[in-house]
């Protein structure tokens, strides 16, 4: 199973969170990390270095976050870095849905479906 770390802005993973454990019944098993506005660089760094290695599973660590290049998810590539974790952006709810249902994939592959989850469920009616 590989694990799952949300770094995001200031309360939108928990959010999805709380979104995706009611579209499944059930709890999921993540670990999420909110950046506030005006969060010490140094302080949020850690917090996401710390929650790579909690999140860390035997087959590894997948990094969701919200908006390339935003201070999320250049905190979570800069704590990727040397751990062989994956970090994708653009994350949405049908994206981390399809992560949750395919956890026991390895990070590489995992991070694939990731992307082709999040943007099949980008379309116009």
């Amino acid at each position: 199973m590989t694990g799952i770390v949300l770094v995001t802005h200031a309360g939108l993973g928990e959010s999805l969170r709380h979104q995706a454990e009611i579209i499944l019944g059930r709890l999921v098993p993540m670990t999420t990390v909110s950046v506030s506005e005006g969060a010490d660089l140094d302080e949020a760094l850690a917090s996401v270095t710390a929650a790579l290695a909690m999140g860390a599973d035997l087959a590894g660590t997948i990094v969701l976050t919200d908006l390339p290049g935003a201070t999320p998810h250049n905190l979570a590539c800069r704590a990727a870095t040397g751990q062989a974790a994956p970090v994708v952006s653009g994350l949405n709810l049908p994206m981390l849905l399809k992560v949750l249902n395919h956890a026991d994939k390895a990070p590489a592959e995992l991070a694939m479906l990731a992307c082709d989850g999040g943007q099949r469920a980008i379309f116009e009616t």
